[in-house]
């Protein structure tokens, strides 16, 4: 019964994930391309006007209310006042020279003319800010016909580009799980030969890549452990060339330093809901609208495309941004589809020589194996040297 399994077909599944994720990324700059042409006008053209008479509009109708909540308290007072002086001016015509009905009497008066006055201040100043309110909403009429249909049109292309981002977030969770898989598999087949490889617990072959921050840095690691060990068995057992593979970790460093700034920088540079990438921060931004792109954090708010300050107004043409966005998946999804094309052969290589694995031997080796077979692999490149020598010394 064989040990090793060919586990190419996951490999392959998630590269075919990968050209559908670049496919609907390509899709969504178009989209987002499409959108910012517009919002551009909306933001540039229409906002600072449109912002300007809703302000003033706002700002008058604020004003009245706080005129007219004063006028209804002197009014208020000037009614009360009234029927008091009127109560005091019929005791006081049965008690003309009582002083305290007197004083009361004028200062009853004196308030009323001060009401009086206070009442017509306030209905002038009034009447002064709706004629001021006529001219802001005459002003705000056309531009708010204008921001309407500006955002008419802008508004479809964010719920088409929205759409496609999750689609694509989406497919790229899916994408993980499976490449995750296949390096699950595969690290198993390492695992009958390597026997050091047991101290580390299979399914965080999985869980690593779904767990915050430790997936920022732990599925390279396992990743390159799982290709040098592979490499190793392979060439212990003279199955592959003794060349030195100096240029591994820079490979996969490469790949995992693609893939973070694909999924985890850039989309805060494009902004809005392109950081659904990263699947964490989506869940943590809190409640989405579709429409504005806006949330109750404003995290959905940053970026080039998607607000109206910081990165919109200085990250200048914005399609640079986009540009670099496109060309960041590119570079990551065909450069991980490289290493699975790759990783592969090695894999089908294990398949094929199984035979030459002892596999009774690796299961009763001690955990130092791995350095002493290091040791032995290095004395063994040692010995045709000193062979060597001793040829030409002779």
């Amino acid at each position: 019964m064989k040990k090793f399994t060919n586990n190419s077909r996951w490999g392959l599944i998630a590269m075919g994930l990968n050209l559908v994720i670049l496919i609907m990324v390509v899709i969504s700059a178009v989209k987002v391309s499409s959108y910012d042409s517009k919002n551009m006008y909306l933001q540039d053209s229409i906002m600072p006007k449109y912002t300007y008479w809703t302000d003033s509009l706002t700002t008058t109708q604020s004003a009245i209310s706080k005129k007219q909540n004063s006028l209804d308290g002197y009014t208020k007072l000037l009614q009360e006042t009234e029927a008091a002086a009127k109560e005091t001016a019929a005791k006081l015509a049965a008690d003309p020279q009582n002083e305290e009905l007197i004083n009361k009497y004028y200062s009853d008066t004196t308030h009323l003319a001060d009401y009086t006055t206070n009442i017509t201040r306030l209905n002038t100043e009034i009447a002064a800010y709706k004629d001021t309110l006529g001219f802001a909403q005459k002003g705000l009429a056309p531009w708010t016909k204008k921001y309407n249909d500006a955002l008419a049109e802008v508004t479809p292309n964010m719920v088409a580009y929205n759409t496609i981002i999750i689609i694509a977030a989406i497919l790229l969770l899916i994408k993980i799980f499976v490449f995750a898989s296949w390096m699950y598999l595969n690290t198993n087949n390492v695992r009958l030969v390597a026997p050091w490889m047991q101290q580390n617990s299979k399914v965080m072959t999985i869980l690593a890549w779904f767990i915050p921050l430790y997936n920022l840095f732990k599925p390279c690691g396992l990743f390159s452990e799982m290709v040098s060990e592979t490499k190793y068995a392979l060439r212990d057992k003279s199955i592959i060339s003794d060349a030195k593979d100096s240029n591994q970790m820079e490979s996969v460093g490469f790949w995992w330093g693609s893939f973070l700034f694909a999924k985890i920088i850039m989309p805060f540079f494009v902004g809005g809901l392109t950081i659904a990438f990263n699947f964490w921060l989506l869940i943590l931004s809190g409640f989405i609208d579709m429409d504005t792109a806006t949330n109750s954090l404003g995290i959905l708010s940053f970026g080039t495309y998607f607000g109206n300050t910081g990165l919109y107004t200085y990250l200048r043409p914005h399609a640079l941004v986009l540009v670099i966005f496109v060309l960041a998946w590119i570079v990551y999804l065909a450069y991980e589809c490289y290493l699975i094309m790759s990783y592969n052969k090695l894999n089908k290589l294990l398949c094929d020589n199984e035979s030459s694995f002892n596999f009774d031997e690796v299961k009763e080796a001690p955990k130092a194996t791995k350095k002493e077979e290091t040791k032995k692999a290095e004395e063994k490149k040692e010995e045709p040297k000193a062979e060597e020598t001793q040829v030409e010394k002779k």
